[in-house]
């Protein structure tokens, strides 16, 4: 910090944009200011994966929507679309660059790590009570509209994953993965707040040896999805015994095996990678001829990303998912964490950050919000898209200032009231400003960390 504070103006002005509601010093915005280009990925990730479902979800002749045919009709745009629950490896790839940069910034600054335990009751308060009220609509105005016979003939099911649900536990077993077909996107929570976990531990190692530990995570991930395309009977029984009156195949129950959380650890750690290095390049940005290096770059790591998806390389076979979080990591290490100038405009548009403010919320509620607009909605043809487009910013806009914000708020003043409490204790360790009653062991308050 104190580095920071010795910076030009020109440089505070790319690394300390006014505070966003709800960041303080010990945040993660607060240790390396607010990225735009972040909130602004963000909103293509949470875009992307709306579409996708709304598409996937308004298929078919009894919806009358031009949408889904115009997208099947567009080789690029089906293949795009069709795709977008990759919005999620976004994500992933995301929270892997967010959150463990306090680590670096301490590790670089000489300053003790983070506390982990303040990291968990931040996390709890970013994620929590937005999740939590979800829930309730979920269950208890979501379930009775849409499958008003559900609480009545098979109460003990739903309350069962309601508690799975409130312990983040969802996504354990095929039981309650499907999140009672309602919102099934609820699966990537649980993953998160694995990582959430761990995360302590899984920062100090990347901050003493950041590619050993990212070889060890993508080969664990590596390991694990063939293990479970090929391998672990004894959990695809385990699954089979507890899914068995839904008559659940073998591939699926691989595929859900396969999409636990040691699968996605190459993203998580790919992203970390992506957070370190945009850290180690923040007071520089390349123009000219690097800076269109950097474009092509990403661009070719785009390519490679829609050539696997257009069938282009086979030969990868099940293991094409390694161009997954490879393509997407280089994309954004060549966009973000080299900070070209190019890169910072194009994601930091308006509506790209306004909508990636808000993709919490929008992540949490476009499932329910689709299911509902398509039972209880009329007949719009082309403006069918646009009008839930509209609902579901409407509602997302409404739980981020009703439900999210003011636990931002909340923390902030929490936070300010112990930076208060830190600058007394400093000081008060001083010799001439000491007062007498001042006890002379006062040791200064562990260092917060968090959010993104």
């Amino acid at each position: 910090m104190e580095a920071e504070a010795q910076s030009s103006a020109s440089e505070a002005r790319v690394e300390r944009p006014a505070e966003r509601p709800g960041s303080h010093a010990d945040s993660v915005q607060g240790e390396v200011g607010y990225i735009p280009a972040i909130e602004g990925l963000r909103g293509i990730a949470v875009l992307w994966v709306v579409i996708f479902h709304y598409v996937a979800v308004r298929t078919g002749p009894q919806f009358a929507d031009p949408l889904p045919a115009w997208v099947d009709a567009s080789t690029i745009a089906k293949i795009i679309v069709r795709n977008g629950y990759l919005g999620v490896d976004l994500f992933f790839l995301i929270t892997g660059f967010l959150l463990t940069l306090p680590w670096f910034k301490h590790a670089g600054e000489g300053r003790a790590v983070p506390s982990a335990r303040d990291f968990y009751i931040r996390r709890a308060r970013r994620i929590v009570p937005a999740y939590y009220v979800q829930l309730a609509i979920l269950f208890f105005v979501c379930v009775p509209l849409l499958n008003p016979d559900l609480w009545r003939a098979a109460r003990g099911f739903v309350l069962g994953n309601l508690g799975l649900h409130l312990l983040f536990l969802h996504y354990m077993t095929p039981y309650s993965a499907a999140s009672l077909l309602i919102n099934g996107a609820l699966w990537t929570l649980q993953l998160e707040a694995q990582y959430y976990l761990l995360l302590p531990l899984i920062a100090i190692w990347f901050v003493r040896t950041p590619y050993a530990a990212a070889v060890t995570f993508f080969a664990t991930s590596v390991i694990w999805r063939t293990l479970a395309a090929h391998d672990l009977q004894g959990l695809i029984s385990f699954y089979d015994s507890i899914g068995a009156r839904w008559n659940l195949s073998e591939a699926t129950l691989r595929h859900f095996a396969g999409t636990q959380f040691p699968a996605y650890l190459a993203h998580f750690a790919l992203g970390i990678l992506c957070g370190r290095a945009w850290l180690a390049n923040r007071t520089a940005t390349p123009r000219g001829k690097l800076a269109a290096i950097f474009a092509c770059i990403a661009l070719c790591a785009l390519l490679g990303l829609y050539a696997v998806f257009a069938g282009y390389a086979p030969w990868l076979g099940e293991q094409s998912w390694v161009v997954i979080p490879l393509t997407m990591a280089t994309a954004i290490w060549a966009t973000i964490s080299r900070r070209p100038a190019w890169g910072q405009r194009l994601l930091s548009v308006f509506p790209l950050k306004f909508v990636g403010r808000i993709s919490y919320s929008m992540y949490l509620y476009h499932l329910p919000v689709l299911y509902l607009f398509g039972k209880y909605s009329p007949p719009l043809a082309g403006l069918a898209f646009p009008g839930y487009l509209t609902i579901i910013v409407g509602v997302s806009t409404l739980s981020f200032y009703a439900v999210e914000r003011p636990f931002m708020r909340a923390r902030l003043r929490t936070a300010k009231s112990s930076d208060t409490l830190r600058a007394v204790e400093r000081r008060s360790a001083l010799p001439v400003e000491r007062p007498l009653h001042a006890p002379a062991d006062v040791a200064p308050f562990g260092n917060d960390v968090q959010d993104k």
